[in-house]
């Protein structure tokens, strides 16, 4: 349980290990149902990628972002099969916030991955379909830290309890990816979301909230917590103590950021920034 959007989140490089984090308890494999291209396209028109994001839009999919593995990192790791990657976001469902840790929690939690995992193999058939090849990366991860690789994408920014925090859904949310062989996706350049680390490096909700004590403070007090994977209970257990109690998911995101913003001004003021 270290390098993906899981509850207890992610680790410090994109690509880590080639084992998964264990969430959950079904075996994951490969639900393809088109082959990938002998000759496959490297270059999508925006008609075609505007009814991805369209069809991803319908299946459910809150944001999509566009990612390049840097060379050195996609080298090492002799798993994956193209640097390009299409990264995915789906809501954890309040169902499971709102159940108390518990096997029936994490049969909700299964199934959550299993729906997100059939969707985004639906998505890169359709890719296939087009011409293009792709790799799938499941929401349990295995082949990437899903947390940086949606920082990577811009689509929000890794907080205190290592999950990636996004506008629309602050913490609650699950991460997925399709590797491919399209070059000219819409690379984002700055990350907007930048700002939420100063905001976490104040805040500890996370790990107070935390019932195992899997979320440690670092003595420098920098935005993201040690994270004691054996501690943590959100992959067997399906807990989401840490994301209930983040103000992301609490208040909002632009709640936390008119605050931090007003509070950088005031710092701003007294030179203290």
């Amino acid at each position: 349980m270290t390098n993906n959007q899981c509850c207890c989140g992610g680790v410090e490089e994109i690509i880590k290990e080639e084992s998964g984090c264990g969430c959950g308890s079904f075996e994951v494999t490969d639900q393809s149902k088109i082959k990938n291209p002998q000759n496959p396209k490297k270059e999508i028109n925006n008609s075609l990628m505007k009814n991805l994001e369209k069809k991803s839009n319908k299946l459910g999919i809150v944001s999509i972002g566009y990612s390049k593995i840097p060379d050195d990192i996609f080298n090492a790791n002799d798993m994956l099969d193209y640097s390009n990657a299409i990264v995915l976001t789906f809501p954890i469902g309040m169902d499971i916030i709102n159940e108390i840790p518990s096997d029936k929690t994490q049969e909700l939690n299964n199934d959550l991955y299993e729906e997100f995992g059939n969707i985004t193999y639906e998505l890169s058939d359709h890719l296939r379909e087009e011409g293009f090849a792709t790799q799938v990366v499941h929401p349990m991860g295995g082949l990437t830290d899903l947390s940086k690789l949606g920082q990577e994408a811009k689509l929000g920014y890794i907080g205190k309890n290592g999950l990636l925090i996004s506008p629309e859904l602050g913490p609650r949310l699950k991460i997925s990816a399709i590797l491919t062989t399209i070059e000219n996706l819409p690379y984002s350049q700055e990350n907007s979301h930048e700002w939420v680390k100063n905001y976490c490096k104040r805040c500890s909700k996370c790990i107070k909230a935390c019932p195992e004590e899997a979320l440690i403070e670092k003595s420098n007090k920098l935005a993201k917590a040690n994270i004691m994977d054996e501690k943590c209970i959100g992959c067997s257990q399906g807990c989401t103590y840490c994301i209930e109690a983040c103000p992301f998911f609490e208040n909002g995101y632009e709640w936390v950021k008119e605050k931090q913003m007003k509070l950088e001004a005031k710092l701003k003021e007294k030179g203290k920034l």
